[in-house]
């Protein structure tokens, strides 16, 4: 089991069936669904979304923050993230992009060994493309 899975039972006190969680979680606007709500539950998942979270935090009438520190994520609890005014213009595409920056800031593993790679890269003289700043020249 997880560390959070162990929270989850605990905190639900064998009460309740993962169909009974999951139908509380929808009855308060939540999409659990018992299928995942029975994963967690037995410690057979992966990192948990927000939703998930929520929806647990909100159903087992525990802090969120303690969801995730079972779950080993960031503790703080912030106001979701509201893009500034002039986000209106962006196009559908762009949206998504900035969507995508979201989530890959939100996974540190995979966004850290992407950047060791690179790191590890040695650097090669090149001349710029349209757009990029001019290669340092050796004096």
């Amino acid at each position: 089991m997880s560390g959070l899975s162990d929270f989850l039972v605990s905190a639900n006190g064998s009460e309740r069936s993962a169909r009974a969680l999951a139908r509380a979680a929808q009855e308060r606007g939540h999409t659990l669904n018992h299928d995942t709500a029975a994963r967690y539950l037995r410690g057979d998942h992966g990192v948990p979304d927000e939703a998930t979270l929520v929806a647990f935090a909100d159903v087992l009438d525990v802090p969120l923050r303690d969801l995730r520190a079972a779950a080993n994520l960031p503790t703080e609890t912030t106001a979701p993230y509201l893009p500034p005014p002039e986000a209106s213009r962006l196009t559908r595409r762009q949206r998504r992009a900035v969507d995508e920056i979201i989530r890959a800031m939100l996974e540190p593993t995979r966004a850290g060994a992407d950047v060791r790679k690179l790191g590890t890269r040695p650097a090669r003289s090149r001349a710029a493309r349209h757009g990029e700043p001019e290669p340092p020249t050796e004096g």
